[in-house]
């Protein structure tokens, strides 16, 4: 059982803002505001975490879906001992090399077998309805991490086709909403107290025009679409760049996808894998020195930032290693 002993009135969340990261956002408010008078939720990721944890950090504070990057681990120890409240961390990315978060006066629950929102809902399930297991569902679904016990055993108490349904409207509507902090924090709120990401209708309405979008972006693609032996990539494509990569490996058949964005002189990365071909967050981790940026995330998906001119390096890099494992 798990006992939350808040030590103030204010709680604050930061958390991923895609479906994982806002269903697990969800279920911690919906437990926290039983022990908090005031909790506060707010959007980040793994660059921004430690300027976002210094300007808004407040009471006691939930990191939830969010990696800490290699390249500003060593700040976030440094923040995270110097903050007066209690910190927790749950997440299901890979820890950082460069430090021991269980060294830190964190409490940490992590798991790199399930989503974000599967670890939250156990976390704290018995501060929750049982029934709050189907916005968890959403989050994993939207993590493509469907897949494991805990998920396919709670899908048995739901039509799985609704579950599934639900949880595409919010994916793809949180997709469509890139930027719009607010309204991400409004299906926070929606999702908070049970209720359908379906009832929301700007969301339902984000899903549709989202999925009208990624059928354009498959198309631009296939006609964009460049090659290096085991690599295939898009420069600044329309639309979401996770996905992009995965389409990019899906139309040429290729182990590995990539998709970059070009923004103040770097690139904005994804990358997408083949499942077992390579584990793109220990390769990333391992360059980030030599090629600077930050990067990294999940064996078969990751990203993150790097400068524009080593990005060739970075595919050359990616190409050679495949060849060799190949």
């Amino acid at each position: 059982m798990v006992v939350i002993l808040s030590s103030g009135s204010v709680a604050t969340i930061f958390t991923h803002g895609d479906a994982d990261g806002v269903s697990a956002a969800a279920l911690a408010l919906a437990a926290l505001r039983l022990y908090y008078g005031s909790v506060n939720v707010f959007f980040s990721n793994p660059v921004g975490l430690v300027n976002d944890f210094i300007r808004d950090a407040e009471g006691d504070v939930y990191i939830i879906d969010i990696a800490i990057s290699e390249a500003h681990a060593e700040e976030f120890a440094e923040v995270v001992r110097g903050y007066e409240g209690r910190v927790t961390l749950i997440d299901h990315h890979p820890l950082p090399m460069v430090i021991d978060v269980n060294r830190l006066n964190v409490k940490l629950i992590h798991s790199l077998e399930c989503s974000a929102s599967e670890l939250t809902f156990k976390y704290f399930r018995d501060a929750l309805d049982p029934d709050y297991d189907r916005v968890a569902l959403y989050g994993a679904i939207g993590d493509y991490l469907d897949h494991t016990p805990w998920v396919v055993k709670r899908l048995e108490r739901w039509d799985k086709r609704q579950i599934y349904f639900e949880a595409g409207i919010l994916a793809l509507g949180l997709e469509g909403s890139r930027g719009m902090y607010d309204f991400k924090r409004s299906v926070v709120e929606h999702l908070s107290r049970n209720w359908r990401p379906s009832q929301l209708s700007e969301l339902t309405i984000r899903a549709l025009t989202q999925a009208s979008s990624l059928e354009k972006l498959h198309e631009w693609v296939r006609d964009h679409v460049l090659t290096k032996d085991n690599v295939a990539y898009v420069i600044n494509p329309p639309g979401s760049l996770g996905i992009a990569a995965a389409y990019a490996m899906g139309v040429t058949s290729k182990p590995l996808g990539v998709a970059a964005r070009e923004r103040d002189g770097e690139y904005v990365i994804s990358l997408r894998a083949e499942r077992g071909v390579i584990n793109l967050d220990r390769v990333l981790r391992g360059v980030v020195k030599e090629l600077g940026g930050s990067l990294g995330g999940h064996p078969w998906a990751a990203g993150g930032r790097l400068p524009k001119g080593r990005f060739e390096e970075l595919l050359n890099y990616l190409n050679n290693l495949l060849k060799r494992e190949g």
